[in-house]
């Protein structure tokens, strides 16, 4: 089964490596689903874009101009003379198939990540806003989403605590010591913030500082139990905390090497100061690594330290992403067939309202009934009835006694289906 209109591009890490995310990125985020949708040949696009992966969906009636529009507006990779970045193209139902593992954590760095389903949610939630998401689009995401209940209800796999944050923050403590006693400051107050501060609350830390040019430092700070930090004492609480994470994304170093240096030379050396930097788009200048008593970790290092599952455990999460996969196939199968049951439909209610107006204008005896009844059956039965004569005269009884059965359940008598 072939879902006509649905099509996918797929950039990844392992593909293309992080600098080509970081590089499309923030053109992905510039309202991307308009400029598809205004460039032609695109119905509706969702895009996802995460800290290792960009996935542009779109529903179009012209696979072929639609690509060559996506391409067109395909920025240049940053590297002098590197060659185009051909993103992996998905069609059809094997689309459902991609975003059925993709929204189970099957698909992604950290394999069975929790992050993944909120992050889909949110690229649909900002297509309907941007008026780009269409039914089928919608549908798409409903049923990836729907595989990723059934997988984390059979398997617990997304219930293992396993992400990107989590695996960063696992390898901090041992830089930093117990979270419960440590300071955090934190850059940054998107979805991503809010999942680093659960991690880091649930490993005891209780002292998480955080900051926004954007001024929306207060408000994510309530009901968090979190401190907010103007610009004033940005410095004087870079100087005393122990990590420091970010995960803004803006395009612009938010942690530069000149400010980190100078609060670092304040530090003793039996402190040193570890620095996350969780953003698709560098945050932190990749020189404050170099600085000493500085432990920069990125996401390329959070790449090598992801450890493996029991391969069961994801190859049963496939079976189960699979199977939804294909249950919303056949119902797509199912409702190619929609509008033939519509026409026979109105065809039957059409012969219903003639017979309707044959009745006599007077109370309806039993007979009339009948009548009526024979009437209809005859007009129902006539062109079938047609058609079964032509097809034993043409030898095809046995083509049409199969199609009979199939499509009426009516069985023919045995002998019938004898080779004439």
């Amino acid at each position: 089964m072939v879902i006509v209109g649905l099509k996918l591009f797929s950039i990844n890490h392992r593909d293309h490596g992080f600098a080509v995310i970081e590089l499309l990125s923030p053109w992905a985020q510039a309202d991307l689903e308009l400029r598809l949708v205004e460039a032609g040949a695109i119905d509706g696009c969702i895009v996802l874009a995460t800290c290792n992966r960009l996935e542009i969906l779109i529903d179009t009636p012209d696979p072929e101009t639609a690509t060559r529009n996506l391409y067109q507006l395909l920025p240049a990779p940053a590297a002098p003379g590197a060659d185009f970045v051909a993103p992996r193209e998905i069609s059809g139902a094997e689309v459902i198939s991609h975003l059925c593992e993709l929204a189970c954590g099957l698909d992604s760095m950290v394999v069975g990540e929790r992050e993944i389903t909120g992050q889909l949610r949110y690229a649909a939630r900002r297509a309907s806003r941007l008026k780009t998401i269409t039914a089928p689009l919608a549908d798409a995401v409903d049923t990836a989403l729907k595989a990723a209940r059934i997988v984390e209800k059979e398997t617990g796999l997304s219930g293992m605590g396993r992400s990107v944050a989590a695996v960063a923050l696992n390898h901090v403590e041992d830089i930093i010591g117990d979270y419960r006693t440590a300071t955090v400051m934190l850059f940054g107050t998107g979805s991503y913030a809010g999942a680093v501060v659960t991690h880091l609350q649930a490993r005891g830390c209780k002292n998480i500082y955080v900051h926004s040019n954007s001024g929306r430092a207060q408000a994510f700070a309530q009901g968090r139990g979190l401190k907010p930090v103007d610009n004033r004492e940005l410095g004087r609480v870079l100087g005393a905390c122990d990590l420091v994470v970010s995960c803004r994304g803006i395009g612009a170093p938010t942690v530069t090497f000149d400010h980190v240096s100078t609060h670092v030379a304040r530090r003793p050396e039996t402190h040193p100061l570890a620095i996350l930097d969780l953003a698709v788009v560098r945050d932190v200048d990749p020189r404050v690594g170099e600085l000493p008593g500085v432990r920069l970790v990125d996401l390329e290092t959070v790449r090598h330290l992801v450890p493996e599952l029991e391969p069961a455990l994801t190859q049963r999460a496939r079976e189960l992403a699979a199977q939804v996969a294909a249950e919303h196939q056949q119902r797509q199968a199912a409702r190619q067939i929609d509008p033939v049951i519509v026409s026979m439909r109105s065809a039957a209610e059409q012969l219903v309202a003639e017979e309707l107006q044959h009745l006599p204008n007077r109370q309806l005896s039993a007979a009339d009934c009948e009548r009526a009844l024979r009437r209809l059956a005859n007009r129902i039965l006539h062109t079938p009835t047609t058609v079964a004569k032509t097809a034993g005269a043409q030898g095809q009884a046995e083509q049409f006694i199969a199609a009979l059965e199939l499509v009426t359940g009516i069985e023919a008598p045995s002998e019938t289906k004898e080779p004439m």
